[in-house]
């Protein structure tokens, strides 16, 4: 047999019998390792990532390991002196992997469709050693079984009788790709160990013991540990959930505020928020509104909830959606029947006088203003579309009524008169558009998730009605956009998300997200962990035998046909770029909205009327007859007794408080009197 390294010609025979002695020396070692099997033995000592060759160093280390004393510099030789190859130490078994390769190449095109190929239908993500020699067999490669048996214990580096796909991808004919496995099978143990180190922190951190227990963590250990990904990944979600619940409680409060202080959102737009009639509020408009009222709350993370389409503006209908729906209607209706509201004015006024003389005796003399039941009254009868809808009346008289007394004046039509309501809002909900549209986009894009992705232009899961435009106008839609969007936007909230454009689209992406956090804690982790040959890329196959192996029982070929947006022309995989939007989309929150604060801690628009806390209920008093134990006991004062001893503790400091508990006097009383006398009284 050929020799390692050196040729024929480089040595003499002597020379020649020593190499092969040591060969056959790391030969019989590397089976006694294997367990009989010598490309196990390979495998485990000195080619764990499976680049099938072994550095001097590595040789030498392992050498030491085995105890074998070779001649080591004989064995690499000269002509490379620097690397082993397996075909060098053992020619036999390089020469099956090598042709095993390029047969796996010819007829399947990489080990990923190889192993899918013989991996059972059923099967859990794994193939055992039966599996791999029958189907090897079967797809026509020509080899006796024990070679075949020799070839998976090539493959089973940890010797637990199946394989894995991340196990066979070094075996993969493409430099590239090839490369980017034997990298993440380096990586492999740093991440094992990292994810150990994980969950002994956890385990770690959930004992209920103090900080100086042999249990607990150590603080020179906290900086190490609290970067690890899974560690950090966590804490990302508990902040998101905080931040999240903060967010909502901030928009409770600034709501409630207005509630109390003008009435409703309309009326707190036209006097205290745009006063000016502008019907535009800018952020440091909004600043200086929450500064003026003292609020106790976070005044630019308001503005980041309340401005949705991130223009730089807040309007009216943001503020108070359903009033501004209302009010946009009415303006619409007057302006296509008088051209303004104030020109209608007089018409309403007309039919108001014969309203009321249907029920004398009239004592209205004003002919600038009216009652707001029979503003209302009036525009019923002239035949406002909206008037009949539940809720819409309410919303425009209340609106209109400027100072909550009940009367609607001509000025609050004129202020009207300024205001240019966007389309969306005067529109009424067509269902009969909404579906010429969406069969525009199906004919279009083929899925609505697919339309979806292109609607939703930052990934936000929120698209504004500007987006949506843009949308019509990319698939020359000519219709009623204002129905169609109104059909959408059952809240009025002046955006949509997911689950109001398909909501089975919605819980799609949802549980596909879930399912990877539940399993990797984020997306980004969850990519590493599918791309078995470690490309950067995710083929169709990786992705849905990574899914079948966490169980989730999603459309896969959905969401890859979805996620990956722009296909090149014969490229079907999928980059970290088209699913990191899913580690910032925020889905629709299933939780109950959190309760707003008492009102009762709201006491005027001078107050502090951010996150207060709500006064404590009055104790009920019992029923007569009742036994003494019974009883309510008489509070002090809260504070009282902390704030006397206290100020006790800062005047006689050598004193003890025994006596201030028990009520005596410090036995320095004759020397302090006149400070005594200044201290405050306080009912104990």
């Amino acid at each position: 047999p050929p020799r390692c390294g050196t040729s024929p010609q480089a040595a003499g025979p002597a020379q020649r019998r020593m190499v092969e002695a040591d060969r056959q020396k790391v030969i019989a070692a590397l089976k006694a390792v294997g367990g009989g099997s010598l490309l196990r033995g390979w495998r485990v000592e000195l080619d764990p990532d499976g680049s099938l060759d072994v550095s001097f160093l590595e040789f030498c280390r392992a050498c030491k390991k085995l105890r074998v004393a070779v001649d080591a510099a004989a064995l690499f030789g000269e002509d490379s002196p620097n690397e082993l190859t397996l075909d060098e130490l053992a020619p036999r078994e390089g020469a099956l992997v090598l042709r095993f390769r390029t047969w796996l190449t010819e007829r399947f095109g990489s080990p990923g469709e190889m192993f899918t190929a013989l991996e059972p239908p059923e099967g859990d993500g794994r193939m055992d050693r039966r599996e791999f020699v029958t189907g090897i067999a079967q797809h026509g490669f020509e080899c006796p079984e024990e070679m075949l048996s020799e070839l998976f214990n090539l493959l089973d580096l940890f010797g637990v009788e199946s394989v894995a796909m991340e196990d066979i991808m070094f075996l993969d004919m493409n430099p590239k790709t090839r490369q980017g496995a034997i990298q993440k099978a380096k990586m492999r143990g740093q991440i094992e160990h990292q994810h150990l180190l994980s969950e002994l922190y956890k385990e770690m951190k959930g004992m209920d013991v103090h900080d100086g227990h042999r249990l607990a963590p150590r603080g020179w250990h906290a900086p190490a540990l609290e970067r690890l990904p899974e560690v950090m990944v966590e804490k990302r979600m508990q902040w998101r959930k905080k931040e999240s619940k903060h967010r909502k409680e901030v928009v409770a409060a600034f709501m409630q505020h207005i509630t109390a202080t003008y009435g409703n959102g309309v009326r707190g737009w036209r006097r205290g928020l745009d006063p000016g009639a502008t019907f535009l509020l800018k952020r440091a408009d909004l600043l200086r509104y929450c500064r003026r009222h003292n609020m106790a709350l976070c005044a630019s993370t308001l503005w980041s909830i309340l401005d949705k389409d991130g223009d730089g503006y807040l309007r009216m209908e943001e503020i108070e959606p359903r009033a501004a729906a209302s009010l946009a209607r009415f303006w619409k209706w007057t302006s296509e029947r008088n051209s303004t509201c104030a020109q209608s004015w007089a018409e309403i006024m007309v039919v108001a006088r014969s309203k009321l003389e249907e029920r004398p005796p009239v004592t209205w003399k004003s002919s600038s203003s009216l009652q707001s039941k029979v503003f209302l009254q009036a525009v019923t009868a002239m035949g406002w579309p909206a008037a009949l809808e539940p809720g819409a009346g309410a919303s425009l008289v209340n609106g209109l009524d400027l100072t909550g007394c009940g009367i609607v004046s001509k000025r609050d039509l004129e202020w009207l008169d300024r205001w240019k309501a966007p389309e969306w809002l005067c529109a009424v909900p067509d269902e009969e558009a909404w579906r010429q549209l969406r069969a525009i986009l199906l004919q279009t894009y083929g899925k609505p998730l697919k339309a979806w992705r292109t609607l939703d232009e930052d990934d936000s899961n929120v698209a504004s009605w500007d987006e949506f435009e843009r949308m019509c106008n990319l698939v020359a839609f000519k219709g009623n956009r204002g129905g169609a969007w109104r059909a959408l936007d059952t809240d009025i909230s002046g955006s949509i998300t997911l689950t109001e454009w398909h909501p089975p689209s919605a819980r799609l992406l949802r549980s596909f997200k879930d399912c990877m956090y539940k399993n990797f804690g984020s997306v980004k982790l969850a990519f590493k962990t599918m791309d078995t040959d470690g490309s950067g890329s995710l083929s169709f196959s990786e992705l849905r035998r990574a899914c079948k192996r966490l169980k989730w029982e999603g459309d896969v070929r959905l969401i890859f046909a979805c996620l990956n947006m722009p296909i090149k022309a014969g490229e079907r995989t999928l980059s970290y770029k088209d699913l990191a939007f899913l580690d910032r989309w925020a889905p629709d929150d299933e939780d109950e909205e959190p309760q707003a604060p008492a009102r009762s801690s709201l006491r005027s628009s001078s107050s502090a009327p951010g996150l207060g806390r709500p006064s404590p209920p009055r104790p009920r008093r019992p029923p007569p007859g009742s036994p003494a134990w019974a009883l309510p006991r008489r509070r002090r004062r809260p504070g009282a007794a902390s704030a006397w001893v206290a100020t006790a503790r800062r005047r006689w400091p050598r004193c003890g408080l025994g006596w201030a508990r028990r009520g005596g006097r410090p036995r320095s009383w004759r020397r302090t009197t006149r400070t005594w006398a200044r201290l405050p009284r306080v009912a104990w």
